[in-house]
């Protein structure tokens, strides 16, 4: 992998979406190093050459931020998401738990009940409850076909009976 004046931009670009391999960020460092850099990637030059050193750290710029607490760190906009972070957290349990006892009381009915799979008796509600939903939902599935093929054979009788009154009339 060569890195030349006209891809280069293409890497910065990966670098800061954090894309790049390791054998490629030593390659960026390795274009900045070598000077005569276009004026327009000047400005990627410091960033890369810190980089390339480890990332050390400014004495005492570092120290005095480190005294102050974690959260006088953070920005007005960060502790506005948090906090409706939390609201949204509060709302959705408030919904969901209530939700979850109806549940139970609704499938109450079935306590007792087991599911018969590989000739092992399962009776642990939450494991069959599932299996139970499934057979369920197949017989409405069955309920509707019949339904529909009923509704298909009384308009098949309504034809016939309405042919043999013309039929009886002739």
């Amino acid at each position: 992998m060569k890195i030349t004046n006209k891809n280069i931009e293409e890497y910065i670009h990966r670098f800061m979406e954090g894309e790049t391999t390791n054998s490629e960020e030593q390659a960026i460092y390795r274009f900045f190093r070598k000077g005569n850099l276009p004026e327009h990637l000047k400005q990627y030059s410091d960033m890369f050459a810190w980089y390339e050193d480890g990332m050390p750290e400014e004495k005492g710029k570092y120290r005095q931020q480190a005294s102050k607490p974690f959260w006088k760190h953070l920005p007005l906009e960060i502790w506005s998401m948090g906090i409706a972070a939390m609201l949204v957290i509060g709302i959705g349990l408030g919904i969901v738990l209530p939700t979850t006892d109806r549940q139970s009381e609704e499938w109450a009915c079935y306590e007792g009940s087991y599911v018969k799979v590989n000739g092992e008796y399962i009776t642990d509600l939450k494991t069959i409850l599932p299996i139970i939903q499934e057979t369920l939902a197949d017989a409405e599935a069955i309920e509707k076909r019949i339904e529909e093929r009923l509704t298909k054979i009384q308009n098949i009788e309504k034809n016939i009976k309405e042919k043999q009154e013309i039929m009886c009339n002739f």
